[in-house]
């Protein structure tokens, strides 16, 4: 499936802990005419574009100043090497991403060591303005119904294997936001996300400084390719009060219809995370061999990973609904 690269303009078609959060400053992201009554961050068309495809990006989503401000506090965290390395849970097991490391805002101590990243924990401008122009969100706002990390990809290959930033209950992420800090990011670099809406072509998004990728977190299916020079992000993940709710979750009959109208429902629905994995089994499992190969964990991952596609597909009801909707994501 040939990937739609996007490298300029606007483009396409965890809940935080329970640390106590002093008060702060706000920090304003890039003020123009936009969205004026609410933080001055995104156009209707952004909007617009977020809520029919499912994401937007958009080049210079924070001022030069601040970015270069940031982009230093990030550097200045991960010489010193205080960025702890990432770590997740698979199965009762905890494993460590291999060239990835990352700091999150709930922390105090990180908090005080990056001060003006802090500072974006507690800007609630980008939620009030997604809350004015896509009120069907139902996004929260406040600190605590948001989280802020800033990651390190050091450059050795590092990536993420393909996943939804919301993968189901008791996550309530609605929106992720992943803002780029790579000022001299050249082809070949790596480290380009690559989102994966369902049945349609993939988006290719090259990591260049002020760059932003907004994207729906429980319908967005997305990875990140190897890189080979070090990479900084950092991605603000919005909470919703409406969000993995019964229909959003449930994989039920009625969705199993080849009806064109009905697959075209399942495209804009969390509902095709219940079958993601089985739709897009290559996508899955190469991009964890890109991430996880040799590590300790990777082999059970695969063997998961395996099984679960193997008994979707073979499944009497389903696996004839997951070979239509491959030959449709083949299509793109």
């Amino acid at each position: 499936m040939a990937g739609e690269l996007l490298d300029q303009g606007r483009l396409g078609p965890s809940v935080g802990s329970e640390l106590p959060l002093p008060l702060r400053r706000p920090c304003l992201m890039k003020a123009d005419d936009k969205c004026s009554a609410a933080g001055s961050i995104l156009t209707e068309a952004d909007a617009q574009q977020l809520r029919d495809t499912g994401f937007v990006v958009i080049d210079g989503f924070l001022s030069d100043s601040l970015a270069a401000t940031l982009r230093s506090e990030a550097v200045e965290l991960a010489t010193a090497g205080r960025m702890p390395q990432h770590r997740f849970q698979f199965g009762a097991s905890q494993f460590a991403k291999p060239h990835i490391f990352e700091a999150d805002l709930h922390d105090e101590v990180m908090q005080e060591a990056l001060p003006e990243f802090a500072n974006l924990l507690f800007d609630d401008s980008l939620a009030k303005c997604l809350e004015l122009l896509l009120p069907d969100l139902g996004l929260e706002i406040g600190p605590r119904t948001k989280s802020l990390k800033l990651q390190r990809n050091c450059g050795r290959g590092g990536c993420f294997p393909a996943h939804y930033d919301n993968a189901g209950r008791p996550s309530r992420r609605a929106v992720t936001c992943v803002v780029y800090l790579n000022p001299d990011w050249r082809q070949g670099d790596g480290g380009e996300l690559v989102l994966h809406p369902f049945l349609r072509k993939e988006v290719v998004v090259s990591p260049a400084m002020g760059r932003a990728a907004l994207f729906r977190s429980d319908r967005i299916l997305h990875s990140v390719r190897p890189a080979v020079a070090e990479r900084f992000c950092f991605t603000i993940w919005l909470d919703s009060s409406d969000i993995n709710r019964d229909s959003d979750c449930n994989l039920t009959a009625k969705h199993l219809s080849t009806d064109p109208l009905s697959v075209a429902s399942l495209m804009q629905s969390p509902v095709q995370r219940a079958v993601s994995r089985a739709v897009y089994a290559e996508e899955y499992e190469a991009s964890l061999i890109a991430c996880m190969e040799g590590a300790e964990g990777c082999e059970e991952m695969l063997q998961e990973h395996r099984q679960h596609v193997q008994s979707q597909q073979t499944h009497p009801q389903l696996g004839p609904f997951i070979k239509h909707l491959r030959h449709l994501k083949s299509e793109t």
